[in-house]
């Protein structure tokens, strides 16, 4: 594998360490900023939305720009609004620099350079492990971000997650020759893939990420509720969705040419995980369950990350001329559905409480596994 390729996934990983690091801390700085859960739970659902309404066309405009300097541009960008991030005095600037961050990730696109670095021959390989890029985040990343903000404080998670943004510029400007780009980008790129097949190829990828956000976006309070665990042994849990998702990108990885029944059976198996959340939900707190709230946590990521290279082969055989902007908008569709997620999530613990949002999320996940009976059926 070309070294190359390794960099453009450590940019991958920085971005959805510095993206999710806090969530662990939830409580804490919902506490000190003097906010409710279920709205400080927006910070989550503002940087992800703006993603989702800014990606598509973001990535048509720039899709003729060299992708080196987008790279090292947006991670720069991300990494100085995290470190800016730390030292916000209050909700509705935090509020407003994760608006930011959310459009400045819109130009952090590793993906693409991967396409262009890679030999044809190598580019699903290569695809599958910038990927791999948020596996690790998950794995490692956000777990020790959570355990750093345990430690000393929730602004800590802010600040790493800044410190590797930063680092990844750099190494990013340092080890990538410029990258001129081929597509022809432009507005009518947009329009180009708008077509029935492609909507609901990614309509079934904004249901999965929707149904586990309902319930991953609030991880940090259902983990204290289920277990009594707190702090920075949240962290513990967290690593199963890294676990999950190391297996998931394998397995979608090597099945990423299957039908229709698999992707339906992937979304079934996110649905049945996040139903479990509820159920744990439902009995008083123990330390014993950890064990079964690890398997729910590692059983709804492997699903969710199976389905995430088996959607992204599935948008690059139908739009070949256009794939980096199919490929944005999917990630745009991705993180939309984390917001989506996030805010439906948060309505429902207000309107019904923390217990009801597997719940709410396995009802998106079900009618997801319909939707891709249809999407991923060939033509």
């Amino acid at each position: 594998m070309d070294r190359r390729i390794w960099l453009l996934t450590w940019a991958q990983f920085a971005s959805a360490t510095g993206a999710y690091a806090f969530t662990g801390l939830l409580a804490p700085l919902a506490s000190d900023l003097s906010v409710s859960l279920a709205t400080a739970g927006q910070l989550t659902a503002a940087y992800a939305l703006t993603y989702a309404l800014a990606g598509a066309p973001a990535a048509a405009l720039t899709a003729r720009w060299d992708r080196r300097g987008l790279l090292v541009l947006g991670l720069g960008l991300v990494g100085v609004l995290n470190l800016a991030t730390a030292l916000a005095p209050d909700f509705a600037t935090m509020l407003g620099l994760r608006v930011a961050a959310g459009l400045a990730v819109t130009i952090v696109l590793p993906g693409v350079a991967a396409s262009m670095i890679a030999p044809p021959s190598q580019r699903a390989k290569a695809m599958a492990t910038v990927l791999a890029g948020l596996t690790l985040a998950f794995s490692f990343g956000i777990p020790l971000g959570t355990a750093i903000g345990g430690w000393f404080g929730w602004r800590a998670c802010f600040v790493f997650g800044g410190a590797i943004s930063l680092l990844a510029a750099v190494a990013v400007r340092v080890g990538l020759p410029p990258l001129p780009s081929t597509d022809r980008g432009g507005a009518g790129s947009v329009g180009r893939i708008l077509r029935a097949d492609i909507l609901m190829v990614l309509a079934t990828s904004l249901l999965a990420f929707s149904g586990l956000f309902c319930v991953a976006a609030y991880l940090g309070p259902i983990v204290t509720a289920t277990t009594g665990i707190e702090g920075s042994g949240i962290g513990a849990i967290q690593i199963f969705i890294g676990l999950g998702s190391i297996l998931g990108i394998l397995v979608g990885g090597r099945a990423a040419s299957g039908g229709p029944g698999l992707a339906s059976g992937l979304m079934l198996l996110l649905a049945g995980a996040l139903g479990g959340y509820s159920l744990l939900l439902a009995f008083p707190p123990a330390g014993w369950h950890a064990v079964p709230l690890a398997l729910v946590v590692f059983s709804g990521s492997t699903a969710l990350f199976a389905l995430a290279p088996i959607m992204q082969m599935r948008l690059v055989d139908l739009a070949p001329q256009d794939r980096a902007v199919a490929l944005a908008l999917n990630g745009a569709v991705a993180l939309g559905g984390q917001g989506i997620g996030a805010a439906y999530g948060g309505a429902v613990i207000a309107a019904a409480g923390l217990a009801w949002t597997g719940v709410a999320g396995s009802v998106l996940a079900l009618a997801g596994a319909a939707l891709a009976a249809r999407a991923f059926s060939r033509r």
